[in-house]
């Protein structure tokens, strides 16, 4: 029997400590409320955005004082299309008390994040402002301005704050100023003040002397008063600055010139610029047409000929040279249907900004939709 003892009481003893086993063992360690702030910060960054509220709610729930949390699901309701809710939760926050004043600056930084996005930009700037009575350098508060009133196509005030950043950075604005300059001219004219316009163009053109903007606007503001001679003469700076889009204005300068009886003008103005400028496929162009006109289409296309050697993917001149040859054999028909082309290749430009992809039929040097500056012709 007592090996039957024996049996049992290991059998008992196997139990016992399974049991103890079970019950006593260490148990997973459950997250920290600032290791579940660490996962939402993350899912944020991958764009995971509702796992991230999902992490940042457990957070809130576990401390109601994590005002960092509050701020981040605030603004993923926000990036949700949940404005409301967005402007709720930040709203809540400005009543707290003994806030760090970097959490002052968040807090004041997403609401006007939420304001612009429901376009009431008064109340925006009114929390703009009071990032800036906190600290009077901080970029983000004059940033936050200047986004604003580029919206909002207030430009004496975006350069005011421009010039504010500019001082604390250090950094040269001088071309975005001038075209800040050139905005406010564009607004001028489009109220009727024209004469207001072009003295903000040449303000632009005292901050920055290449400012390609100012002198194409000048020169389409003297010939909207028939002032052909000023018109002429700021396009044709347009063109020695900005080669590349030379043919923005050459079909205007001809037929100004014409129009005066100054035709002779158009080739020496096209040989100035191809003796400053040796592979301004544009201006080879235009002195190609212009010989044409004349009727000498052996030198029209010696020139297009030259230009290809320098710029053989450019198929505007292709175009034109093509048309020459067919014109040169007396194949109306085909020079016809070419002229229709070339018109239809002119029409269809379009200027896309490098930096958000906006597309525009005009000319344009700052974007209407990320504000950046010069990044159609980059």
């Amino acid at each position: 029997m007592e090996p039957m003892y024996v049996i049992i009481a290991l059998a008992v003893l196997s139990i016992v400590s399974l049991i103890l086993y079970f019950f006593l063992r260490p148990s997973a360690p459950k997250k920290t409320t600032e290791s579940l702030y660490s996962d939402g910060l993350r899912l944020l960054l991958d764009g995971e955005l509702q796992e991230a509220a999902d992490k940042l709610k457990q957070v809130v729930r576990r401390d109601t004082g994590h005002i960092d949390a509050y701020i981040k699901l605030g603004d993923i309701f926000r990036q949700n299309n949940q404005h409301t809710q967005a402007l709720k939760v930040h709203q809540s926050l400005t009543v707290r008390r003994k806030l760090a004043q970097g959490q002052q600056l968040d807090i004041f930084h997403s609401l006007v994040q939420d304001y612009n996005e429901l376009q009431q930009y008064e109340k925006a700037l009114q929390y703009a402002d009071k990032m800036l009575d906190i600290d009077k350098k901080n970029v983000k508060g004059h940033e936050a301005k200047l986004d604003i009133y580029r919206e909002t196509n207030r430009w004496d005030d975006a350069a005011e704050v421009l010039r504010a950043i500019q001082k604390i950075t250090g950094e040269d604005q001088s071309q975005t100023l001038a075209l800040y300059r050139v905005e406010e001219g564009r607004n001028l004219e489009k109220s009727g003040d024209a004469k207001g316009g072009r003295i903000q163009y040449r303000k632009a053109l005292k901050l920055d002397s290449g400012c390609c903007a100012a002198y194409y606007y000048l020169g389409n503001s003297y010939d909207e008063e028939n002032r052909s001679e000023e018109a002429i003469e700021n396009w044709e700076k347009f063109g020695e600055i900005c080669p590349d889009l030379l043919f923005l204005v050459s079909d205007m300068i001809e037929q100004r010139l014409f129009e005066l009886g100054n035709f002779s003008e158009v080739e020496r103005y096209y040989r100035r610029l191809l003796e400053s400028q040796p592979d301004n496929i544009e201006a080879a162009v235009g002195i190609a047409a212009f010989y044409d006109k004349k009727g000498d289409t052996t030198a029209a296309i010696r020139f297009i000929e030259n230009a290809l050697d320098k710029a053989p993917d450019s198929l505007r001149a292709r175009i034109v040279l093509t048309k020459l040859y067919n014109e040169n054999q007396s194949h109306d028909a085909v020079k016809n249907q070419l002229d229709q082309m070339l018109n239809v290749v002119s029409e269809q430009v379009k200027f896309t900004c490098g930096h958000c992809g906006h597309e525009s039929r005009e000319a344009l040097w700052l974007c209407p939709s990320c504000h950046q500056t010069n990044t159609f012709f980059s």
